[in-house]
């Protein structure tokens, strides 16, 4: 996560934002005079901070190593990073009395800040993890309901277009059965945005038992989820209110595809481009 973070300036302030409600109270505490006054942390030392915040100097350690920072030191250099970086435009959210133009530029702002954040949380590791398990897999299915079923379908069609054997399973009886049959060497991905989806997390850890490799595309910070994903594919988006955080991590979810898919294209190219020309001529004859 570090590298992303130094890519994106908003890295330390957006994780903080983003884990401070599921902290325990001394971190959020931690977290929460952070988000006030980060001008102040560049300027103190580890134990004025501490004090200030009314915690331990092993918070403030732990608290850095949760964000993806080596350390104190790290973390003042992200912040300072944060706050030269030029504010990303703000969100509004879509009110009843808004035209279409006003709709279409509140959407635009929300895929786009998506994207950022998405982005910003995204480890470089963990997807050249999960690229070298699709990779090398016999098979891969993929496990999500409602707009994360779509995102899984999307998905399979993706990776059958670079010759991977892949199936998208939206119903929770079939993604059961589905990852009770995996074995070791295939790999398993499951999408919820929440990570709380009860069917998914279920058929991850069924797929786990079996020997599979778990894979999560889910939101930045701690989830069921990540109890039973080897690999983690963070997103992250805008809250808001008429479906605008379910539209905005939508997009966020089929970038980490697309992402995932040309990773796994590149460590297979010459078998990519096969199956890109053997499928595109397959469906030449559907179009006039």
């Amino acid at each position: 996560m570090a590298q992303a973070a130094v890519r994106n300036g908003l890295g330390s302030l957006t994780r903080l934002r983003e884990l401070r409600p599921r902290l325990a109270e001394a971190e959020r505490r931690l977290a929460t005079y952070i988000l006030r006054h980060p001008r102040q942390v560049l300027d103190s030392s580890i134990t004025l901070v501490a004090d200030r915040a009314r915690v331990s100097e092993a918070t403030v350690v732990r608290l850095c190593r949760r964000i993806g920072c080596r350390g104190y030191q790290d973390l003042r250099i992200r912040l300072a990073a944060d706050l030269v970086v030029p504010p990303r435009q703000l969100y509004q959210d879509i009110d009843p009395g808004d035209d279409a133009p006003a709709v279409k530029q509140k959407v635009f702002a929300l895929s786009v800040r998506a994207l950022e954040e998405t982005l910003d949380v995204l480890d470089d590791a963990a997807l050249e993890r999960a690229a070298a398990a699709v990779a090398g897999a016999r098979r891969v299915d993929f496990y999500g309901v409602g707009a994360s079923g779509i995102v899984a379908l999307d998905a399979q069609q993706k990776l059958l277009r670079i010759g991977i054997e892949t199936q998208a399973f939206t119903d929770p009886h079939l993604q059961a059965t589905s990852a009770a049959l995996l074995r070791r060497g295939d790999v398993a991905v499951g999408i919820s945005e929440s990570g709380s989806t009860r069917d998914t997390v279920h058929a991850l850890s069924v797929a786990r038992a079996a020997g599979a490799v778990t894979v999560a595309i889910t939101r930045y910070g701690p989830s069921p989820i990540h109890k039973v994903a080897a690999i983690r594919l963070h997103t992250l988006s805008p809250e808001s209110g008429i479906r605008g955080g379910a539209l905005a991590s939508r997009i966020a979810q089929l970038a980490v595809i697309d992402a995932l898919t040309m990773t796994v294209a590149l460590r297979r190219y010459d078998v990519t481009l096969a199956a890109l020309r053997a499928t595109r001529d397959a469906v030449a004859v559907k179009k006039f």
